[in-house]
């Protein structure tokens, strides 16, 4: 019986099209794209516009401050978080909405239009190696 070698589930970070994304969080810096032609901004980063379908994206850096727009705490969380874990969407002052963990505040401890500021630290992802991401602190 021959056994086949599964693909990762995610691409390498260092073979993908947004690699700038993710060397821009090693930096402590957050990019995205913006549409040369339409002036939609995309995150996650795209390599063609989601709203005109031009590929002509420039680089650019989000705010770094936002607020909660929505929230919620988990009690089932991946694999290498301790339960339970406070994720919240943030809309930054560009208007731009992400998404992730709220490291230095408890779920009682927010509410919706708290002021958090984007933070890096190390996470696991699927190829079991930590990388640079983008997290919340309450400000």
């Amino acid at each position: 019986m021959k056994i086949m070698e599964v693909p990762p589930r995610y691409p390498n970070f260092e073979q993908t099209a947004i690699k700038k994304f993710w060397d821009s969080l090693k930096e402590g810096k957050l990019l995205t794209t913006k549409c040369s032609e339409c002036g939609k901004t995309e995150f996650p980063p795209k390599i063609v516009c989601t709203s005109c379908y031009s590929d002509k994206m420039e680089w650019i850096e989000l705010p770094k401050r936002g607020r909660i727009y929505s929230f919620t705490e988990m009690h089932v969380v991946p694999t290498g978080f301790k339960p339970p874990l406070t994720v919240a969407v943030v809309e930054l002052e560009n208007g731009v909405r992400l998404f992730s963990y709220v490291v230095n505040a408890r779920f009682e401890d927010l509410k919706v239009g708290d002021v958090v500021e984007i933070d890096f630290q190390e996470m696991n992802w699927y190829d079991y190696k930590k990388h640079p991401y983008f997290v919340f602190r309450k400000v």
